[in-house]
């Protein structure tokens, strides 16, 4: 979602509408209606203050990252293992706002049980688009996202709770609320390390342990934008994977909400980063 900002920043939307409709294949991919169980899975909530902080803290923090929930996981699996310092941040962030004595209220909505004719018509009109009006170079990985998107579809039908921000959320709540019912099934755990083994196996280039460098201010960085990503995805009830994948198709207007404010986050801490790098490279041009 990081680079899908980027391109937008960079006025080429398509990248960043790819992503935002990833989760409304379910739609085609699952039967006409959903039965009974997925409906508790697929929440709607209306807006509230916790989704809008949740949301600038999880954008800010992915932007700081360089990476959401899923791009994390790509570049952990290519050998990036700084990464692993944004989980356990992630990890605590997440623990940290659960162990706190306040307790945020959410405004739970019906579910919706079918699928509405436009999302259809809008997913159809998206591979027109993407077939015809984008560039050839560009269609691969616009095309390996809607695949990416089928397959997550799929997936959430299966186990609506697979997403590696609910892991870490029903990880939180077992270990924090001594909730043993929410400790995540083996199955859970196989499906993460197949995505990784997955992205790993895909990848074009992967950092051999040999190259990869440590470096302090890396952990820092990471664990620190972990941190921030934790905490926003436990105020608003989950990472971009669990909003893309589960509250943005199930037509929830928290949901919305905090995708929208994401991105924000995201573009606020790119343009910190950018700001930074400038400071950094006018100072030490200044002691040259």
């Amino acid at each position: 979602m990081v680079r899908g900002v980027q391109e937008l920043l960079a006025k080429r939307p398509g990248f960043l509408v790819t992503i935002l409709c990833c989760g409304f294949w379910f739609w085609l991919v699952t039967p006409g209606t959903v039965d009974g169980n997925l409906n508790l899975t697929m929440n709607r909530h209306s807006v509230s203050a916790p989704f809008v902080f949740g949301g600038l803290l999880f954008g800010f923090g992915a932007a700081i990252n360089k990476g959401c929930s899923i791009s994390t996981i790509t570049k952990l699996s290519k050998g990036h293992y700084h990464m692993l310092a944004t989980v356990v941040g992630w990890l605590l962030g997440w623990c940290f706002l659960a162990s706190l004595p306040v307790n945020f209220n959410y405004v739970a909505l019906a579910p919706i049980v079918s699928p509405s004719i436009t999302v259809t018509v809008v997913l159809f009109v998206l591979i027109a688009l993407i077939m015809f009006r984008i560039p050839q170079q560009r269609r691969p990985i616009l095309l390996g996202i809607i695949l990416f998107g089928v397959i997550a579809s799929i997936l959430t039908y299966q186990i609506p709770e697979w997403s590696p921000s609910q892991l870490l959320k029903d990880i939180s709540a077992a270990s924090i609320h001594g909730e043993t019912e929410k400790w995540p099934s083996f199955q859970r755990y196989l499906i993460l390390l197949g995505l990784v083994f997955g992205m790993g196996i895909s990848a074009k280039k992967r950092i051999s342990a040999n190259e990869f460098q440590l470096r302090p201010v890396q952990i820092i960085t990471h664990l620190s934008a972990g941190m921030i990503m934790g905490i926003g995805a436990s105020l608003a009830l989950g990472g971009n994977d669990s909003q893309l994948l589960i509250a943005l198709p199930s037509f929830s207007p928290a949901g919305a909400i905090a995708i929208l404010c994401m991105i924000l986050g995201i573009i606020g801490g790119i343009l910190l980063r950018k700001v930074i790098h400038h400071f950094t490279d006018k100072t030490t041009s200044i002691g040259q």
